[in-house]
């Protein structure tokens, strides 16, 4: 298996920033904190779908001891750190694989948080492959997200950014499953990228789409 827990991935974004990926681990609960209160409210909102200042001790211990199989994560950090030897969160990316009680072992919910600082400098495109291709490792085979949708408009979007997927639509909600594609762990993320799941979350992120509590549960389970 390559994302392991000694994993240890060096990159650069596009604008120079030296970046480290590994696996998300307990020891990173005060890292976590930290940078969740550098995010802009917007960006807090959009995780937690309400205003939030601050995660709970509870939240970090979920968000952050993680058994790497059915929950994982994978974050992203500064190398230069702030200059003192502090290490700096730009990223996470995490996947939760759906119950087995649900008939449903091959598929998980996945979210990608990208710090404000890191936007546009090709890290979310970075963080996506590498969480489709430990979910292939995992045989998890399809990633869910769950959007409100209230009017056409909605669906009109998701055609155009994922053409090839399946939906189902309960009580407003649209659930949305998007097959995983086959990715090298190692593969160089490309300058421009057509990948429906990307394209999705980068609309996400810019709040073109208006998640469900689906995705406040990838930050801090309710059940």
């Amino acid at each position: 298996m390559f994302f392991t827990p000694d994993y240890v991935e060096r990159a650069t974004l596009r604008d120079g920033t030296s970046v480290l990926l590994r696996l998300v681990c307990p020891e990173d609960k005060d890292l976590l904190r930290r940078e969740f209160e550098r995010w802009s409210p917007e960006s807090r909102y959009a995780r937690f779908l309400a205003p939030k200042q601050q995660l709970t001790d509870e939240e970090l211990d979920y968000l952050c001891n993680l058994d790497q199989i059915n929950h994982f994560a994978i974050g992203a950090i500064a190398e230069a750190g702030e200059g003192d030897g502090e290490p700096v969160g730009l990223g996470i990316a995490r996947f939760i694989r759906l119950p087995t009680q649900a008939l449903e072992p091959v598929t998980a919910e996945a979210a990608i948080a990208v710090a404000d600082a890191a936007h546009r400098k090709g890290l979310g495109r970075l963080l996506l492959m590498r969480l489709c291709a430990a979910a292939a490792e995992r045989e998890i085979e399809r990633f869910r997200c769950e959007v409100l949708v209230d009017n056409t408009s909605m669906q009109k979007l998701i055609d155009s950014i994922a053409p090839v997927h399946t939906t189902q639509t309960r009580h407003g909600i649209l659930e949305i499953d998007f097959a995983i594609d086959a990715v090298a762990p190692d593969a160089p993320p490309p300058e421009t990228s057509e990948n429906p799941l990307y394209k999705f979350f980068r609309a996400a992120a810019e709040n073109t789409v208006e998640w469900t509590d689906a995705v406040r549960k990838l930050w801090r389970r309710d059940s």
